[in-house]
């Protein structure tokens, strides 16, 4: 693990375990993932996906890779919506709930894919709500 990384972890207090290890809240195993998002996306974005999950109501227990990757994605796509609001909705979001629902899907679609689309569905009815009326 790189030191940025662990600097990282340790500002949000979670901690990196090996995979053979039963993880537990703030725990995580998915280090090439956190890597990945730390190299091509920078400090403060993984700051913000890792904040997403860890510093919400339920779902400290969801800093898996198909997740953190979802999460990511959406705040790529979507960056004006970080925030105090954001981070607000992610609290009555059940992530462990997505997470099994696109685990029983991978046949059609990847996880990662899922979750973010998943994700988006939900967000989008507080950050879009004129395209969500659009839509009924």
């Amino acid at each position: 693990m790189t030191p940025a990384l662990a600097n990282i972890c340790d500002e949000l207090g979670i901690a990196v375990i090996p995979v053979t290890k039963q993880r537990g809240p703030m725990e995580t195993c998915a280090v090439n993932t956190l890597e990945h998002v730390l190299r091509d996306h920078g400090a403060e974005h993984l700051r913000s996906v890792l904040m997403s999950i860890v510093d919400t109501e339920n779902n400290k227990r969801m800093l898996v890779a198909p997740v953190i990757w979802a999460v990511s994605d959406i705040l790529l796509a979507h960056p004006s919506w970080f925030g105090g609001s954001f981070l607000e909705a992610m609290d009555r979001i059940d992530l462990a709930a997505m997470h099994e629902r696109a685990k029983a899907n991978r046949e059609a679609a990847q996880p990662r894919q899922a979750i973010a689309t998943m994700l988006f569905d939900e967000l989008r009815k507080e950050f879009q709500p004129e395209e969500q009326a659009r839509l009924i």
